[in-house]
């Protein structure tokens, strides 16, 4: 009776541990952020964040003097979500930066509707962090004018009834 009883308290045991490295491995699949080594041997390196609305987000170890526009693409660019035909896409990049203790935005420049970094391309150093910040804004159509319309003829009536005339 003992053994059968060590038997199934043994068995439980490496179930319960099972499912625990599995519940572990599912929410490594959930979170997208890595870390990704982008430098060749004896590279001097730095290691900067990316976060936000990007396609892959985590820390980068990437070769010193890096550009701005290196890092975009090595973090597959924003992820600006489905276009519709009355959407804009707007993304705003941020670079911040430590300057003298407090981080503060260094460099930024917004993105609408394109993929294209227009402005400056600035050189990335150790410790900066870049934030994607997406928006996508619907536009109005007929199906949204219509109940306002609606609204205002109803409030047109009511106010002729009640005038009198």
């Amino acid at each position: 009776m003992l053994k059968a009883f060590l038997l199934i308290m043994m068995l439980f045991l490496v179930v319960s541990v099972a499912n625990a490295q599995a519940s572990e491995l599912d929410r490594s699949r959930l979170n997208t952020a890595a870390f990704y080594n982008y430098s060749e041997a004896g590279d001097v390196t730095i290691k900067v964040h990316v976060w936000g609305a990007v396609k892959y987000p985590g820390l980068y170890e990437i070769p010193r003097n890096s550009q701005l526009s290196e890092l975009i693409s090595l973090a597959g660019g924003p992820s600006f979500g489905e276009k519709t035909k009355r959407s804009t896409r707007k993304v705003v990049l941020k670079l911040h930066r430590n300057d003298n203790g407090t981080r503060s935005v260094f460099f930024q420049t917004m993105m609408e509707n394109q993929l294209v970094v227009e402005d400056a391309d600035p050189l990335l150093l150790e410790g900066d962090v870049l934030s994607f910040e997406s928006e996508t804004r619907q536009g109005i159509g007929w199906r949204d004018i219509f109940p306002v319309v609606s609204m205002v003829a109803t409030l047109l009536i009511v106010v002729d009834r009640f005038s009198g005339k």
